[in-house]
């Protein structure tokens, strides 16, 4: 059961949360993908922080690997993007890239799993 945050910065950090940890599982997939040779083109999970949502985006490697060099940023499917934390910074016909700002962003950047520290 999920608790319900205290205030809108507590939300908006657990928002970052929940797509952090989307985030997490698909680097496994690319993982595993590349581990079987599977690069040219991946199949992830959309990056949306509702804990309802299991649809899926095709991306390309070379997409997957760009929308990864900045921790802030997620895929997530047209019309799951919330625009309290995050804005839409690129969009194709498959999915669209949000860039998380506030406390929502630091949460990201915190449970970046390519950030190393």
């Amino acid at each position: 059961m999920t608790q319900t945050p205290d205030s809108p910065e507590e939300e908006a950090r657990e928002i970052g949360r929940r797509q952090s940890l989307l985030r997490e599982v698909n680097e496994r997939i690319d993982a595993l993908a590349q581990g079987f040779g599977l690069e040219d083109e991946l199949t992830i999970l959309c990056e949306c922080a509702s804990d309802q949502c299991s649809e899926r985006i095709t991306m390309t490697e070379a997409e997957y690997k760009s929308l990864r060099r900045i921790p802030t940023h997620f895929a997530v499917l047209p019309g799951h993007e919330i625009p309290e934390v995050e804005r839409i910074v690129e969009k194709n016909g498959r999915y669209v890239v949000v860039e998380k700002f506030g406390e929502s962003a630091i949460a990201a950047i915190k449970l970046d799993p390519r950030r190393g520290g």
